[in-house]
């Protein structure tokens, strides 16, 4: 990304345009933090990045390199006071820019009033940030496009022998065209026709770069997806479209949220609900299956492992902390309460502790019924970590932290003669504590492959790429997972549309884990309202560091332009 900015902001010297006030827009916003940090912005205390509900935040160079900010936003980097990239979460910060990060209402004014090549200005002393959007704005971004088509395909000709071109560059030949039309047209301020040719060289622009990167034989193709279907033929529907977009993995979401979208006979053992209320009355897992099998696509179950979901579990009966309220994973500020209590930063969700045996016990039974009951292809294992805390160097660390359970409290200081909930962490066993939790997580992964009872199954784990703050924030040990070929693959999320961190993540998991496993990275552009070029960079991007597909995250936010961007050449298999 840093190489892309010098490169465009190059480029983007398209002279002053005249302005018309027809043509013009602007608005204002008001900002509610400049590096936010939990001691001058309370209300982005417990969410990562520091940013709030429905907060417009600013993170500067002095900030750091990346926002660290969760895929719930949308954020724009600005440089010489110009809108450069959208990104989805924990952007880069450029050392000659900032980044401008907004949630819920901010990130509604951010979708209307910012594009690429907007004008923005900051007033820290009223607290405001303006947009301005004019002609030469949306001049600015079709350069832009057009440079990262000719880019590409210059790319991809150098490296790639006999890579076929004349598509893409037959498109870009018409955008090249229209830009500049409109660029003489503005020069004589005929302000309509102009805007006309700029929309006609962004669209001839897209659809080059949608044709310049190509596809790879036999590479893994796949898509969360949490199902809606009420019917056999609304599964094959939706199993048709993902299949012609050049998808053959489904990773169906079938044990969330304490809840199995299959009648389970574990579930009923348990005194638990036994399936979703939305699927009574019949068994959508073993239509998923069929239909998929019928396509030769494969089906994965995804498997929420310690997220207990976000309901008021204490008003609900058949929810498996309502029935064992002691399975509970539990907050050290929360510690001698006798209710579950949930997890502010994690969606107000739930957990359940992994230290205690009983969780897991009945975590793995639930598993080896699915994978006795039905022909599944894979085993997706999501939340195997504890809730996020804050990070070590924050002001509030210790109190943000989880595993105060009774049980796990007990057994700890069974083990070493003293309290956890006693513990500093400049104690001698801090590091024991934070061990002792890290190997309950691994504990549970390490027996996943008996309870699928030694059949040929995927087993991939969620993880999140950066290794010492994950062990840190979310106790996940994933490299002693590949190190003992625990699982065959991860898939690691990618919440950034920054297609360069893409690279780097696989890079370091492949770095860390030897070959050992594969990597599937989890591609959230979808989710984060992001844009079909940036996922299909990303794709690249993660091609070139040793991936062997990708996930994509996720289909209730696959519309019909990522479809179109997918299907057009880079999951043609």
């Amino acid at each position: 990304m840093k190489k892309l900015i010098i490169l465009f902001l190059l480029l983007a010297n398209c002279g002053v345009l005249a302005e018309n006030e027809k043509f013009t827009r602007i608005s204002t916003y008001s900002i509610s933090a400049i590096n936010p940090a939990p001691e001058k912005n309370i209300k982005g205390e417990h969410f990562p990045g520091f940013r709030g509900a429905d907060q417009l935040v600013i993170y500067t160079p002095e900030y750091g390199e990346y926002t660290g900010t969760n895929e719930y936003g949308r954020e724009a980097t600005v440089v010489s006071s110009r809108v450069f990239a959208f990104n989805g979460a924990n952007s880069y910060i450029p050392p000659d820019g900032y980044v401008i990060s907004g949630h819920g209402r901010a990130k509604k004014w951010m979708n209307q009033n910012l594009i690429e090549g907007a004008f923005v200005k900051i007033d820290p002393g009223q607290g405001t940030i303006q947009s301005r959007i004019t002609p030469e704005s949306y001049l600015y971004k079709a350069q832009h496009k057009l440079a990262e088509v000719q880019k590409t395909i210059t790319y991809y000709k150098k490296n790639l022998p006999g890579y076929r071109y004349s598509s893409s560059q037959k498109y870009y030949n018409r955008a090249l065209d229209k830009f500049h039309m409109a660029k003489y047209r503005l020069s004589r301020k005929h302000y309509k026709k102009a805007m006309k040719d700029l929309n006609s060289s962004l669209l001839f622009s897209q659809r080059a770069f949608y044709c310049a990167i190509p596809a790879v034989s036999n590479e893994f193709h796949g898509v969360w997806l949490r199902p809606v279907e009420k019917s056999r033929s609304e599964i094959a529907k939706t199993l048709e479209k993902l299949r012609k977009t050049g998808i053959n993995n489904v990773f169906l979401e079938t044990y969330y949220q304490g809840y199995t979208i299959f009648p389970s006979k574990t579930m009923a053992k348990y005194g638990l609900t036994k399936q979703r209320a939305e699927f009574n009355g019949w068994d959508p897992l073993k239509y998923w299956i069929k239909e998929a099998h019928k396509r030769e696509m494969k089906i994965h179950v995804w498997f929420q492992a310690f997220y207990a979901g976000n309901e008021n579990v204490r008003a609900t009966p058949g929810h498996l902390l309502f029935a064992y309220p002691d399975w509970a994973n539990v907050q050290r500020r929360n510690a001698l309460e006798d209710v579950p209590m949930p997890s502010i930063s994690e969606h107000n969700g739930y957990f359940l502790d992994p230290a205690n045996h009983r969780v897991r016990k009945f975590l793995l039974s639930l598993i080896s019924e699915i994978t006795s009951r039905y022909k599944i292809d894979g085993l997706n294992i999501d939340y195997v970590r504890y809730p996020k805390s804050l990070s070590v160097d924050t002001r509030g660390y210790i109190a943000s932290t989880w595993g105060y359970s009774e049980y796990a409290r007990d057994e700890f200081k069974g083990n070493f003669g003293k309290d956890p909930l006693h513990i500093s962490k400049n104690h001698r066993l801090w590091p024991k504590w934070v061990e002792y939790r890290q190997n309950k997580v691994t504990e549970f992964v390490s027996q996943l492959r008996q309870a699928v009872k030694g059949r040929n199954i995927t087993i991939s784990a969620v993880i999140f790429p950066d290794m010492e703050e994950t062990l840190e924030t979310k106790l996940q040990k994933w490299q002693d997972w590949s190190q003992n070929r625990y699982v065959d693959a991860f898939t690691p999320l990618i919440m950034s549309s920054d297609e360069l961190r893409a690279q780097k993540t696989v890079s370091e998991i492949s770095q860390f884990t030897n070959g050992r496993v594969l990597i599937y990275p989890g591609l959230f552009e979808p989710f984060t309202s992001g844009s079909p070029e940036n996922l299909l960079k990303q794709i690249a991007a993660a091609r070139e560091a040793g991936a062997a597909g990708v996930v994509i995250f996720d289909n209730a936010h696959l519309d019909g332009h990522f479809i179109e961007a997918l299907s057009l050449r880079v999951f043609r298999n």
